[in-house]
């Protein structure tokens, strides 16, 4: 096979593997009243909406639906709590939250595994314990505090916000 005619060969079949995805998902998702019970329960958030929106967003919906109905009870449970807390907080909270989590995937593994030990270790002290390190802790002065996050927290990543070594978290 010729050079232009091998370089047409390979872009068609790139072509086509490309679309083999876009192939699979061209199955209509079905409309609302096509669901069943369970499905809709769970997409209830979306049923006023729910046959005007892009096929593509249907099916994304729906394979998050049956990923949810493989995922233990237990599983289940705590991100419907997590949900629900994230929901109660407010604009600032939230922050903290996201500027955590940005922090936590900067870490490297013996980090995170460090991380994992001392939360554990808090969650085995008593309620008392846990109240006299929270005073040990507010009894710190700024630079105090500031010092032991230099030290034993590492900085998140380039574009998140800065921590503020004054415990306002």
């Amino acid at each position: 096979m010729k050079a232009p005619a091998r370089l047409f060969a390979v872009a068609v079949l790139t072509a086509v593997l490309a679309s083999l995805p876009v192939l699979a998902s061209a199955r209509p998702a079905p409309e609302w009243r096509q669901l069943d019970a369970q499905q809709r329960h769970l997409l209830a958030p979306f049923r006023e909406h729910w046959d005007h929106m892009p096929q593509a967003r249907r099916q994304l919906l729906l394979q998050r639906e049956a990923n949810w109905q493989r995922l233990p009870p237990r599983r289940q449970q705590l991100i419907d709590q997590r949900i629900e807390r994230w929901q109660h907080m407010n604009p600032e909270q939230r922050a903290r939250v996201r500027e955590n989590l940005q922090r936590l995937r900067a870490m490297s593994p013996e980090q995170r595994q460090r991380l994992r030990e001392a939360y554990a270790r808090f969650q085995r002290m008593s309620p008392a314990q846990r109240e006299a390190l929270r005073q040990r802790w507010q009894q710190l002065r700024p630079e105090q505090r500031a010092q032991w996050l230099h030290e034993h927290v590492p900085p998140a990543r380039a574009g998140g916000g800065q921590r503020d070594g004054a415990g306002g978290r």
